[in-house]
């Protein structure tokens, strides 16, 4: 029960059973025991339902949960090995006949139900299918996710095989805790078989440093040997290799390349090194045994560092390959300067974030997203770009996209990170103004392009689509042996419903382009966009038309057609014409993830209105003051042509110089604005090329980038005051800041702020807190490895001091102990009712294993009970006898009729003598009766009035055999009754006394 204080009431059963008593007596004894035996049982139905009553049931079922260890610390082959283990036990010794079940959560960082508890043979194999953190090690997690996956009507063991490393969780007090709720807990221990475990420990290299000053850098290496070998051979030395490598501005030099025996225990290596220049500089070392075997895990035999050598401003320049010296002009400047530019082609970008440390600002120089032509075409990733934007977010550097043609809206930019971290949006917003373009995206669905070219060609309509603005226009048609409208001509800005579209494409049938090729001209004919362009996608053959034809007229109405081939099965030489007759570019793919690329560079084709042009030049002005134009002519030379953008609606974005045309709108040539730690530059024109051809004679060319340069540029302060230390501390990484002033005192009472970037670009964001006197310390997650590249403002204002931390080998790699004692004690816990668990082997023989007289099936726990509640059937018996107790009160039962409904089932007349047995005792009894009253009535009257009572006794009591019809008989229905004729008769008989008593008295 539930809730047993309420069968208190139960005491108030006695005083019905005194109260009824007194009022249902007179109704005779078995009338009086049903009616008091319904309401006790009434009154007992319901309190057994406002105690909540539950039926309890005990079963002899086991379930059985293995929880296997899937991290990184347990070896490929030893995970094999326990596959098997698992498999053979649960299929071996689980017992059919009480329904016996088995089921697997395989664990690491997080935990996962492999196969759930069911009542049949484990069929587990080494290729998991849940898909888990193996990084980390939570043993936690998976025992509180087999709590909770056990059915409640069995006795529950959850047997553990793991290693017992564990970097995450407190396994140890969730195993306690879940013991005393009944489960078993067995272990089977993985160890591990290897002669040693060597480690680097760390790499440590000073956080700053000073160009062409030496420095120390040691490398710390642990060799321990292993627990499960031969002791004597385990302290031999270990020969090996190790290397140490430095990368930096471009470059990889190997400055250690030696050859060590490490003896078992902690040994430091020391050399010495300097940079010759500026910038952020990655030491790797690594550390190669001479033989196999003698290292259980080689995760852990590399670690990296990092040092930041100030230097006096670095841009990166990055530049369209096939125009690679179109900035030849303003590098020079810069150079004139004391700035080092390094030019970086959009074929060679930068592919880590650790890449663009050295520099303090990055300039896009008229590139697109997308470069290239039909040999080949380049792009940056969505990784590269949000590297870009973090990079200046979160590190302080400068980013700076300078116009053209191929730059803002006009080369594919919009909707992307890089736009995000601009001060102006890519896109022209103002109603008034209408520079849309329309694409059209013809695409093959037939049955040669399912699996990867479908795949493919979805994600290139999906890239194509977020390179376009809102106002301009979109449209998918399919083909295969008919035509499909999949996302019928419309504005841009209903992406949603566009992707979805698109993500239900599929491949099947034949090939017919021809009707595809029509109807996507016909819609595109019927719009009133600037730039129409159409693209043409197929990888097979199609039928015989007139394709010359629909393409002069699609060319006629100014529409340009490209072509894209896949693989070496498409009408080449067909596809080919088109996009010559349609003025458009032909494309042959081999591998399908080549057609992202190609979309994006064609969607480019109708960002074209996004560029303003004007032959005679427009004039800029000045909208307002700002630290780029300090020290500038006054006057402005004219700009021919610039890239069409609208301002973000922030009050952190400045525009000093704007454009009075086209009216209506806002046209900044130049806007900045800080974006996070670091700032951004957007100038809307070119740098001295076609548009401001003639600024490079001006007097404030020169001046006017190189401020516009060194405003946006990362700070390089010398901050020989601070000093930064970072220690790894399990899943978090400690930071601490020692701030001093220029006379040698402690700075108290700052609010540094610490930001970064971390692998994957996850955002650190932290405050740190003074501790002690000019000290302050703060702490971050990592929890995954990698660099960490973190940036430090002691004050708002001050340049950033800049480090990186390379959280190389995880916790799974970086402790090693025995945990076997742990696992003893977890298996040593008592359920309640239970017995201890059990520690197995497990590198049994099979032979041992069916041998063994202890198994994880072993039915040594409490039987387990379920509970089932019962309290609302009560309840609804309770209202059924309600409605039988108040038919009892008001109904005379009588089962006369039983009798006689059998006689005539039985087809027997009634039986008469059985009535007339009935009268005789019912005339008995009122003899009884009356000479009852009559001894009442004779002693308590007088003798005046004694004879008149006599004879009204006597006249009710001799009752005539044949009464006449006017006094019917008692079995009459007419009979008032016999105890009316009683009542009536001592009525008259105490009228008679009153009127006797009144004659004495006259």
């Amino acid at each position: 029960m539930e809730r047993p204080w309420f069968l208190v009431l139960l005491l108030f059963v006695p005083i019905l059973w005194t109260v009824s008593w007194k009022s249902l007596t007179v109704n005779g004894r078995w009338r009086w025991l049903l009616a008091n035996g319904l309401r006790t049982l009434l009154c007992l139905l319901v309190i057994l339902a406002l105690a909540e009553v539950q039926l309890v049931r005990k079963n002899d079922r086991l379930t059985v949960i293995y929880l296997i260890d899937r991290s990184l610390s347990i070896p490929p082959d030893r995970l094999d090995e326990v596959v098997d283990y698992v498999r053979s036990t649960a299929n071996t010794f689980r017992r059919p006949s009480p329904d016996d079940r088995v089921g697997v959560v395989t664990f690491g960082g997080d935990a996962a139900i492999e196969i759930p508890p069911w009542p049949g043979d484990l069929f587990l194999h080494s290729r998991f299918e849940t898909n888990i953190d193996r990084q980390q090690t939570n043993l936690e997690a998976a025992l509180n996710l087999a709590q909770a996956a056990f059915p409640m009507d069995a006795a529950k063991r959850i047997v553990i095989v793991t290693d017992g490393q564990e970097t995450l969780g407190n396994a140890m007090q969730t195993a306690t805790a879940i013991t005393q709720s009944g489960i078993g807990i067995d272990v089977v221990p993985v160890t591990s078989y290897s002669q040693g475990e060597i480690s680097i420990e760390k790499i440590s290299t000073p956080s700053k440093a000073r160009e062409k000053t030496p420095f120390h850098v040691q490398v710390v290496l642990k060799n321990k040997p292993g627990e499960h070998w031969d002791q004597e051979a385990a302290q031999k030395p270990v020969p090996g290799n190790i290397r140490v490598i430095r990368s930096g501005g471009g470059h990889e030099t190997v400055v250690v390349d030696q050859q060590i025996e490490l003896e078992p225990g902690t040994r430091v290596f020391t050399f010495q090194d300097e940079l010759p220049d500026g910038g952020f500089y990655t030491y790797d070392a690594a550390f190669t045994p001479d033989k196999r075997g003698l290292d259980g895990f080689t995760q852990n035999n590399q670690a990296s560092s990092f040092t930041h050598v100030e230097s006096s401003g670095q841009v990166l320049l990055i530049v369209d390959a096939n125009r690679p010296n179109e900035f030849a002009e303003l590098v020079a400047m810069l150079e004139r300067n004391h700035l080092k530019v390094t030019v970086q082609p959009s074929n060679q970008l930068f592919t880590r974030l650790s890449d663009l440390q050295p520099y303090d600002l990055v300039i896009l120089g008229n590139v697109a997203r997308s470069t290239g032509d039909t040999n080949g075409i380049t792009a940056f990733s969505d990784a590269q770009m949000q590297m870009l934007a973090d990079n200046t977010r979160n590190l302080g550097a400068g980013l700076m996209m300078l116009g053209g043609p191929d730059s803002f809206g006009a080369g594919g930019w919009a909707n992307t990170p890089i736009e995000e971290a601009m001060p102006l949006d890519f896109q022209i917003k103002d109603a008034k103004v209408v520079p849309v373009g329309a694409l059209m995206l013809v695409i093959d669905k037939s049955g040669s392009m399912s699996g990867e070219k479908i795949h493919w060609s979805k994600a290139a309509a999906r890239e194509a689509l977020r390179a376009l603005g809102p106002r301009d226009y979109i449209g998918v048609t399919t083909f295969d042996s008919a035509m499909q409208r999949a996302v019928p001509l419309q504005r841009a800005e209903n992406r949603q419903f566009v992707l979805q579209m698109i993500s239900r494409l599929g491949a099947d049938g034949g090939t017919n382009m021809f009707p595809a090729m029509e109807d996507g001209f016909r819609q595109l004919e019927a719009n009133e966009a600037a730039v129409k362009h159409m693209i043409v996608l197929t990888d097979g053959q199609t039928s015989p038309a007139d394709f010359a034809r629909l393409t002069q007229q699609i060319s006629a109405r100014g529409i340009t057609v490209s072509t894209v081939a896949v693989g070496q099965d498409a009408d080449v030489r067909l596809l080919n014409q088109i996009a010559a007759m349609g003025r458009g570019k032909y494309y042959q793919v081999t591998s399908p993830k080549a057609i992202p690329r190609i979309f994006m560079q064609e969607a480019r084709r109708v960002a074209r209105p996004l560029i303003f042009e004007k032959e005679t030049g427009i004039q800029p002005y000045l909208a307002g003051d700002h630290e780029i134009l300090k020290g500038l002519p006054s006057a402005f030379l004219p700009v021919k042509g610039y890239v069409m953008t609208t301002p973000k609606d922030s009050p952190l974005v400045d525009i000093p110089l704007m454009l009075p045309e086209p009216v209506g709108q806002s046209n900044a040539l130049l806007a900045t604005w800080q974006y996070g730690i670091g700032r951004s530059v957007c100038w809307t024109s070119d740098a001295g090329q076609r548009w401001t051809h003639d600024w490079t004679g001006w007097d404030g060319f020169e001046k006017q980038f190189l401020q516009m340069v060194r405003w946006s540029m990362r700070s390089t302060d010398n901050n020989t005051n601070y000093l930064v230390a970072t220690e790894v501390q399990g899943q978090k990484v400690k930071v601490t800041l020692n701030a001093l002033d220029d006379e040698g005192n402690f700075v108290n009472f700052s609010s540094p702020q610490l930001h970064g970037v971390g692998p994957q670009s996850a955002i650190i964001s932290e405050s740190l807190k003074q501790v002690a006197p000019g000290r302050y310390e703060g702490e971050f997650e990592a929890a995954k490895t990698g660099p960490h590249f973190i940036a430090i403002a002691p004050n708002p204002g001050q340049s950033p001091l800049r480090i990186g931390i390379n959280v190389q080998n995880s916790q799974e790699f970086r402790e090693h102990r025995d945990h076997l004692p742990m696992l003893q004690r977890m298996a040593a816990l008592v359920p309640p009712g239970g017995q201890p668990g059990q520690v197995f082997n497990l590198d049994m023989t099979p032979e041992q294993l069916a041998s063994i007289d202890t198994t994880p099936f072993r039915h040594d726990l409490a039987k387990a009970s379920t509970q089932r509640p019962i309290w609302y059937l009560i309840l609804v018996g309770s209202a059924c006898l309600f409605l039988v107790d108040i038919a009892n009160r008001r109904v005379l039962w009588s089962f006369v009729w039983a009798h006689t409904l059998w006689d005539r089932l039985r087809r027997r007349p009634s039986q008469q003598p059985a009535q007339d047995q009935a009268l005789e005792r019912l005339k008995a009894q009122k003899q009884s009766l009356n000479r009852q009253w009559h001894d009442e009535f004779a002693n308590s009257s007088v003798d005046t009035s004694t004879e008149p009572v006599h004879e009204a006794i006597i006249m009710t009591t001799e009752t005539p055999t044949n009464p006449p019809r006017e006094q019917p008989g008692l079995d009459t229905p007419e009979d008032k009754g016999y105890l009316n004729r009683l009542l009536h008769a001592k009525r008259q008989a105490r009228n008679d006394e009153k009127s006797d008593k009144n004659d004495h008295s006259n």
